[in-house]
């Protein structure tokens, strides 16, 4: 775990972990997506009678599993560099 200097309250570094791997999940998502190979289904209809749902984004196969490694190295190489997206926009400075 990363140490903070000074110390981050506990509600700032979870609400900032999970914004990022939101954000991660949902931008790596929508590229692997997109790519050669991953096959559009019909948009996926779900709720009750006159209501509608539109999908986003699928993956399935190789693709979802290019978006998991995406984002473990989203967190691994930002990590590393100075700190994730939102971890840089709530001002928590990593200790040297």
């Amino acid at each position: 775990m990363a140490t903070y200097d000074p110390p981050q309250p506990m509600w700032k570094r979870n609400v900032a972990g999970i914004l990022d791997f939101l954000l991660a999940a949902v931008v790596f998502g929508y590229l692997m997506s997109m790519l050669p190979g991953n096959h559009p289904t019909a948009p996926l209809v779900i709720g009750a009678p006159g209501t509608k749902t539109v999908q986003l984004f699928g993956i399935a196969g190789w693709p979802a599993v290019g978006m998991i490694v995406l984002v473990i190295v989203y967190f691994v190489v930002l990590g590393r560099t100075g700190g994730t997206v939102f971890q840089q926009l709530f001002g928590m400075k990593r200790a040297k």
